[in-house]
């Protein structure tokens, strides 16, 4: 194993079917309620692997306290950084498909089962994300709370395109289960030069290699809007990497858009209340 990392609760040695992988940094607020609901998953076969990139609060007691044979725990000996931090993750994963968490988000029980499921049935698909619901925590602002009441639901096509991604991020990252081969086979990764917007270059670098996307029109994850979140803290950087992969995607779209997409239309796209979502409402 690498240098920069030391392992912690590897109690088994059997290949399991999906690595759920979770970088950790400063998640004490979250990580416990996260652990929880993977743990809670109704598919049983998988591994949980946390790597710590140098949180300086009590990230690591916390996780140490869970005793289960699926988790693996490991930490950065210094602060790498989310992007280094997910390819490393990536490479530590056993699991023929891998299931993408952030520390602060909640899976619901059945997100690994349906999710394993589709890639099962559609073997042309080599990533697969959800719809999911935001939600922040009860000590959030009183706006906050009350906007996030009315159970926003964030919506995303079905089976996107380099076009569709024009617009925006077209799959959303702590949703994506993806098969692991996908990184080696095709040479995709994180690239820190698109940080905070890593995931969304990721989307790019698949879909310019021709692999198929597709979003299950389920909520199957809970979005933790608590206003801390990296890409909320990042804005400037985040504009800057969005419009560098725009302006990629652009250069390959034929005829070229004339015109940036603006992100309010993409909001009211994609922004559903969860009543008006129907038979998907999960």
């Amino acid at each position: 194993m690498p240098d920069e990392t030391k392992f912690m609760n590897m109690k088994t040695n059997s290949a399991p079917r999906i690595s759920v992988l979770i970088p950790v940094y400063n998640a004490a607020p979250f990580i416990a309620e996260t652990i929880r609901a993977v743990l809670k998953q109704t598919f049983e076969d998988f591994e949980l692997i946390l790597l710590n990139d140098g949180s300086t609060d009590n990230s690591a007691e916390i996780i140490a306290t869970f005793d289960d044979p699926r988790i693996r725990y490991a930490e950065n000996e210094q602060n790498l950084g989310i992007s280094a931090t997910r390819n490393k993750l990536v490479s530590m994963a056993r699991g023929e498909y891998i299931a993408v968490l952030d520390n602060d988000d909640i899976c619901l029980p059945q997100r690994l089962e349906i999710q394993a499921r589709f890639l099962d049935e559609h073997p042309d698909i080599a990533i697969v994300g959800t719809w999911f619901e935001l939600f922040c925590p009860k000590q959030s602002s009183l706006l906050r709370r009350i906007l996030l009441s009315l159970k926003w639901v964030w919506c995303q096509p079905l089976f996107p395109t380099l076009k569709d991604a024009w617009k925006g991020n077209v799959l959303m990252h702590p949703t994506a289960m993806y098969r692991r081969n996908v990184f080696v086979e095709h040479d995709i990764g994180y690239d820190a030069q698109y940080t905070p917007a890593e995931d969304y270059y990721l989307i790019y670098q698949a879909l310019i290699k021709g692999l198929k996307l597709a979003n299950i029109p389920q909520i199957l994850l809970r979005y933790n809007l608590h206003g801390n979140n990296f890409s909320l803290r990042r804005k400037e950087l985040m504009r800057d990497a969005d419009h560098r992969i725009k302006l990629a995607i652009r250069q390959r779209l034929n005829p070229k858009p004339r015109f940036f997409y603006p992100y309010v239309l993409v909001m009211l796209q994609k922004l559903r209340l969860k009543f008006m979502i129907g038979k998907y409402n999960v």
